[in-house]
């Protein structure tokens, strides 16, 4: 979680403004007479308390780098969101009644509150149970230098489990350990964020991630927010501490993490390299990957598997190689919303990267980005359900 910035800040104020008057004078048009000033007067106050409470948790004094606990961020907003979608389809009939004659404006006001109170129910349905939803996905992936042994692996790929997130709740994480018991994957590929930002939020946890990963290699790597980057700590030594207890809860809970470095697995006498880099991403993310350091010591013809973070790094850095069959990321949640359409999900994430989701190829290497398990920001996920990913992996034959 990160702070806002001053500019952002007095934006997202007017904005919610402007939107709020518009909202008001939109429902004041079509509720009666008398009952005008009290409706104003109720949605005028509860707009002021809504910016008070963001003052209070992101201007001062509870701003997100001076917390050590996210809960009441979390909630107010999941409060915010529904506020503000119910008002967005409102403020905009206001702006469309200017428009329409007095005979005409009512049905705009009224079409604008219909479809208000849908948008925020479906907002409240994704952040009360459209969190919770869980969906397997099973892709195969076919390589020609992909080693006779390794034919037919199974492979479970999970990202962003944001423990602080999942608001203290372990039903997800449940069937989480269930669903991996069906699945009976070979291996289990973590690509990062296993906290927001402490490690308070590993509290009561060992125990559900020890039966996940146990009797299968299980290897982790490091996201932006397993470093304690985005709070003000009292001291270096206290964000220190905190990372390496981070770092010792994926030992802890069966984890291998892979921090620059690689590993190689044998079957026989085939094998494969598993290699995990640091986080690499567009600033503010911090940029700790060194991709050279972490495939030292891999032969060039060796079939990789590398887990980073940020999908970006593939894109930039790791596709053009040539040498890197599969690359797993996570990161993007998928922004946690999407629209799905004859069977096409469909994200505001590709706007700001192409590669937001699912698998990509380019030449002879693939990418598969993980919507991730937990949230981060805003409790919710609305057509874009929690993710598992069994990846299995095909040889094909040459002739």
């Amino acid at each position: 979680m990160r702070s806002f910035q001053l500019l952002s800040i007095v934006f997202f104020l007017l904005f919610y403004s402007l939107v709020s008057l518009g909202a008001i004078k939109s429902v004041v048009r079509i509720v009666s007479p008398a009952k005008k000033k009290i409706v104003f007067w109720f949605m005028l106050i509860f707009s002021l308390t809504v910016v008070a409470g963001f003052v209070l948790l992101y201007v001062w004094p509870l701003t997100t780098r001076n917390t050590k606990e996210y809960t009441y961020h979390l909630m107010f907003n999941a409060f915010l969101s529904v506020d503000f979608v119910f008002k967005i389809p409102l403020a905009v009939s206001q702006l469309l009644g200017i428009q329409f004659s007095v005979k005409n404006k009512a049905v705009i006001y009224y079409i604008g509150l219909v479809l208000s109170v849908g948008l925020a129910f479906g907002v409240i349905y994704g952040t009360i149970w459209g969190r919770k939803d869980l969906t397997v996905n099973n892709i195969d992936i076919e390589f020609i230098r992909l080693p006779k042994g390794y034919d037919g692996l199974k492979i479970l790929h999970i990202s962003d489990i944001h423990l602080g997130g999942l608001m203290k709740s372990k039903h997800l994480m449940n069937q989480v350990v269930t669903e991996t018991a069906k699945i009976n994957p070979d291996m289990i590929l973590f690509t990062g964020d296993l906290v927001n930002n402490f490690s308070s939020e590993l509290e009561g946890w060992k125990n559900i991630f020890q039966e996940f990963t146990k009797n299968r290699p299980s290897f982790a790597i490091l996201g932006n927010h397993d470093y304690g980057n985005y709070s003000n700590w009292n001291s270096e030594s206290e964000k220190t501490e905190n990372f390496n207890q981070i770092l010792n809860a994926h030992k802890d809970f069966g984890f291998r993490l892979l921090n620059n470095e690689n590993i190689k697995l044998k079957l026989g006498e085939d094998s494969i390299f598993i290699i995990g880099v640091e986080n690499w991403g567009h600033p503010p993310f911090p940029q700790y990957a060194n991709l050279e350091q972490a495939i030292n010591g891999v032969p060039a013809n060796a079939f990789k598997i590398l887990m980073t973070h940020d999908p970006s790094h593939w894109d930039q850095l790791i596709k053009q190689r040539g040498d890197v069959q599969l690359t797993l990321s996570g990161h993007t949640h998928g922004l946690q919303w999407g629209i799905v359409k004859a069977g096409i999900t469909f994200s505001l994430s590709y706007f700001v990267r192409q590669n937001w989701g699912g698998l990509y190829n380019y030449a002879n290497s693939y990418l598969y980005v993980n919507a991730g398990l937990g949230t981060v920001g805003i409790p919710w996920r609305i057509n874009m359900p929690a993710e598992m990913t069994v990846i299995n992996l095909k040889r094909v034959e040459i002739d």
